[in-house]
């Protein structure tokens, strides 16, 4: 009787790129897409997010949310297969990082991380006017309020990983049980034919419901770009994740289709549910104009609850998500050999402490300027920009890198990369000027500190033992 393939020890990989372990691995498959479903925020996608989609493209939001779901799932599995590839904790730039020239690497770290600083501030701020909703006599300012629910998620983001996936995980039931009762209630009071809404889409227009053209299908693709949108965050656990690579690829796939899922199936009820075309589409939340239509009063308290839970909810796992990407760049040695020392240590929870305060406390100076309101919308250029330059190195690594192992191999290559490529060209190509001139000076930033990464890391080249868990060699591409 032959023995059984011993399995494959899940940090053997992770040492064969040159990186010790150092983060735990605590999580399975479930408290992992827990993270990223938190990250996903199907109740704010749903309630808020969605509403400028329909403001653009009326009914034809159900078809661009379709299309949508499919080139997610095709982005899951380019993430699948890189991240099989290089089960490396920073998330999307560290996938970029391997396959791609070095500019492409930075473009996508500036534009990666800088999500994690917006997001977060104004998720705080969203919050807060939810909880005067719900309690009318809450009289501090908004900005105090969106400090304290701040530095209440970075606590937990400081403990140990398990604590915030636990938190994360309680929530995102009550999450679903909210989007439950509001698909349930919009379902037993229809009030428009699904068919009808799906193939014969209209869009408020001067006043009048007119019959959605070609130009107005292209232009609700990139506001409906950011309604899906965080699932990748199962990435940045790949290094506390048990099991082998390939579990890294399950979590990142089963996190997109559940998103497609917990966002699609509510967001269509809603439309369904509409008494009235016209009403849905000027009202300010559409969605919550139909949950009001079918729940009338009681819906206020169970649409505050939720998206309280919501809202918090995805400011913990977003700062847990980005902490360990800032954590992986100083590991990386990509900064200044100080700040990589800071960024690259671990705290006595075994988790990446600077990293998270990295983000959490320009977040909290972000809740106290004007500029975030700019910045929210620009966070979907970037969201854009990066997925753009993931399509391209699922693309190019199976020519670039051949014989690298791969313990997830995307179906249908090479299908998927293409059609993220030309999906997030075009949501690019389609954003305002304002938005497009920001991505270029990003970029120009981003270049420059590639430029200027050749002359603080040309001192520190090799094994830096300074960094506990550091590299043992630079993974830097070989490419000028």
């Amino acid at each position: 009787m032959t023995k059984p393939t011993p399995r494959p020890d899940p940090k053997s990989r992770l040492e064969q790129l040159g990186y010790t372990q150092q983060l735990e691995r605590r999580l399975n498959i479930p408290e992992v897409v827990g993270l990223a479903m938190a990250d996903v925020s199907p109740t704010m996608a749903v309630l808020f997010l969605s509403a400028g989609v329909f403001v653009v493209g009326g009914t034809f939001s159900i078809g661009a949310g379709l299309v949508l779901s499919v080139v997610v799932v095709l982005i899951s599995l380019c993430l699948a297969e890189l991240a099989g590839m290089f089960p490396i904790a920073g998330g999307m730039y560290s996938l970029v990082r391997r396959v791609l020239p070095g500019p492409f690497a930075w473009i996508t770290t500036f534009n990666y991380l800088i999500q994690g600083i917006v997001i977060p501030a104004s998720v705080a701020l969203g919050i807060v006017a939810f909880l005067k909703d719900l309690i009318p006599g809450l009289g501090l300012p908004d900005t105090v309020i969106a400090i304290i629910l701040l530095a209440l998620a970075t606590g937990l983001a400081l403990t140990k990983v398990e604590v915030g996936a636990w938190a994360t995980a309680a929530m995102v039931i009550v999450e679903c049980v909210v989007l439950g009762i509001i698909t349930v209630a919009a379902l037993l009071h229809p009030q428009q034919q699904l068919t009808e809404v799906t193939f014969h889409p209209v869009v408020l227009t001067g006043g009048e419901l007119t019959a959605v053209g070609f130009a107005v299908m292209l232009a609700t693709l990139a506001p409906a770009f950011n309604v899906i949108n965080g699932y990748d965050a199962a990435l940045g656990f790949s290094e506390e994740l048990k099991g082998g690579e390939k579990n890294i690829a399950k979590t990142v796939i089963i996190s997109a289709v559940l998103a497609c899922i917990l966002i699609m199936v509510p967001l269509i009820s809603a439309v369904v549910a509409a008494p009235d075309l016209e009403d849905f589409f000027n009202a300010p939340a559409p969605v919550i104009y139909s949950v009001q239509a079918s729940l009338g009063a009681k819906a206020r308290i169970i649409i505050d609850i939720g998206v309280i839970i919501a809202l918090f909810n995805a400011l913990l796992s977003l700062l847990m998500y980005f902490g360990r990407g800032v954590y992986t760049t100083g590991r990386d040695g990509i900064w200044p050999t100080s700040m990589n020392r800071i960024l690259g240590r671990l705290n006595r929870f075994r988790a990446p402490g600077a990293g998270i305060l990295v983000l959490a406390i320009p977040a909290g100076v972000l809740v106290f300027t004007s500029a975030l309101n700019f910045l929210i919308i620009f966070a979907g250029t970037v969201i854009a920009a990066v997925y753009f330059c993931i399509g391209l190195a699922a693309f190019w690594s199976r020519r670039s890198m051949p014989d690298e192992p791969r313990p997830f191999k995307m179906p249908l290559w090479p299908l998927p990369p293409l059609v993220v490529i030309g999906f997030t060209g075009i949501a690019l190509a389609t954003q305002d000027t304002q938005y497009l001139i920001a991505e270029v000076i990003l970029i120009a930033f981003a270049v420059a500190c590639w430029a200027g990464s050749k002359k603080w890391s040309s001192s520190s080249r090799g094994p830096d033992s300074s960094i506990p868990g550091g590299r043992h060699h630079d993974l830097t591409p070989d490419i000028p």
